[in-house]
């Protein structure tokens, strides 16, 4: 295992509030604000942006005491994931406010998609492998993406304790950074075409449709933040274990076929992905060293 000193604050205690810290309790105290104010659409939207300002409470008050409690200090280490799902539920929120129900830029993605490889492979590329197997071999590649998002925080817990302030920081401004341009470009992508593609002995195919159907946006995005965000724990975490390596690019590689096989996203989301994933990580992790590394 490789040290990357240098580049985290000093180890986590009790009375300090971190660089992690503080960009969640900001996203949560700006975005459940923008909530409450716009709750004349609705009680959902109060309570929910209520929500907001109480998780950021939790926040601060995780981060300001000396934690005996095991339960409390998994929490205070395992909040970025939480953070992410309530974030990603805002885009159903946001979205509405700017566009209005039901505006998407689909019909210009795949304008694009079809320019560059002169085609949209998603139409397709599912008939190429019909054999029951390999449909669930291919879905369970889509599903590692969580894993991969709740196993990097327990690894780091676990294992980097000391570097955990960088990786949660970077963790969630790259998730952040996804979800601003999801709502300022929202992108539904091919799930219309994937009704009908996987009969319903696909325990796998059924269970990512069941994720679709309770979750909040309905839809992909571009670029990808499941390939993008897992770019990013894979950047994060590269210099500590050659074995972590192999492991998320084979789940990297599989997400990103996985997605356009199931006419989950376009091709071009996942490509997309691989792109900003990688400018996403060095403009956050930038950012960290400059204002928040110790030297």
């Amino acid at each position: 295992m490789q040290k990357t000193g240098g580049i985290s604050e000093k180890p986590m205690t009790g009375h300090d509030l971190y660089s992690c810290d503080k960009l969640a309790i900001g996203i949560l105290v700006v975005f459940g604000s923008i909530l409450i104010a716009g709750s004349g659409r609705g009680v959902e939207s109060f309570s929910f942006g209520l929500l907001h300002l109480l998780f950021a409470g939790l926040i601060w008050w995780l981060a300001t005491r000396e934690l005996a409690n095991g339960f409390l200090q998994g929490m205070r280490y395992i909040y970025p994931v939480i953070l992410l799902a309530i974030i990603h539920y805002d885009v159903g929120y946001f979205i509405p406010m700017i566009y209005g129900e039901g505006n998407t830029f689909d019909a210009e993605v795949k304008n694009w998609e079809a320019d560059l490889l002169g085609s949209n492979p998603h139409l397709h590329l599912h008939a190429l492998i019909p054999q029951p197997f390999w449909v669930e071999v291919i879905h369970f590649f889509y599903l590692t993406y969580y894993p991969i998002l709740v196993g990097s925080l327990i690894w780091i817990w676990l294992y980097r304790a000391e570097d955990f302030p960088r990786f949660a920081f970077v963790y969630m401004g790259m998730f952040l950074t996804f979800v601003l341009i999801f709502i300022l470009f929202p992108v539904i992508g091919p799930l219309d075409c994937r009704d009908g593609l996987f009969d319903e002995k696909s325990v796998l195919a059924g269970v990512i449709d069941f994720l679709f159907y309770v979750g909040a946006p309905d839809g992909a995005a571009f670029p990808s933040s499941h390939v993008g965000q897992s770019v990013g724990v894979f950047m994060l975490l590269r210099p500590m274990s050659r074995q972590i390596q192999i492991l998320l690019t084979v789940c990297i590689l599989g997400i990103g076929f996985s997605m356009v096989y199931g006419s989950i996203h376009y091709t071009v989301d996942a490509i997309a992905g691989l792109i900003a994933g990688l400018a996403f990580f060095f403009l956050w992790n930038s950012v960290y060293r400059k204002y928040f590394a110790s030297s």
